[in-house]
């Protein structure tokens, strides 16, 4: 008996990725190669003896931060220290560009390295620190040398005291003989 009613039909399964997989990733292949050239653009060099002066001015304003030497960056002394040699070598990259600046290579330095890698820092109450205590210690010094100087000068002028200045006759007459030995 067939029933004509009870129809089994075959719904198709999933359909298998791989061919839709491999098409996506060789076109994926093909872009990444047309477009990797178009990316890298060749980076102008800056000329060697202006590139290595540019690395000695920039790397003495800045202060290595391996830990325990705190001198220059071009300076560090210390056998083992990881931190000169990378900082070293980004600045010399960073130099031998001849688009970037000098500014740009030292905020390129402190994005890097962060802010304390520079000696002083350009919003540093360093600065408005020392001139205030240069100033006061101009005032004190000053206070001091008005106050000495006013102090020996407390006997009143010779007018204030007589038309005559008081004198000694045997100092004079004393004085008056010596002149005459000498002549």
């Amino acid at each position: 008996m067939q029933n004509s009613k009870c129809k089994i039909e075959r719904q198709p399964g999933p359909r298998a990725p791989w061919p839709s997989f491999c098409i996506l990733h060789f076109a994926l292949f093909i872009a990444l190669l047309v477009a990797s050239p178009l990316q890298a653009a060749p980076v102008k060099e800056r000329d060697p003896a202006e590139a290595e002066k540019l690395y000695h001015e920039i790397g003495s304003s800045m202060v290595c931060l391996c830990g325990g030497c705190r001198e220059k960056l071009l300076e560090c002394s210390m056998v083992n220290c990881g931190f000169a040699g990378t900082a070293r070598q980004f600045l010399r990259e960073e130099c031998r560009d001849a688009e970037r600046s000098q500014d740009q290579i030292r905020a390129d330095m402190i994005a890097r390295f962060g802010p304390e890698i520079v000696q002083v820092h350009g919003d540093s109450l360093l600065y408005p620190v020392l001139i205030a205590g240069a100033l006061a210690t101009l005032a004190v010094f000053g206070a001091a040398l008005w106050y000495f100087a006013l102090r020996g000068s407390t006997r009143p002028p010779l007018e204030a005291r007589g038309s005559k200045p008081v004198s000694d006759p045997s100092l004079e007459a004393r004085i008056l003989r010596e002149v005459e030995e000498i002549e």
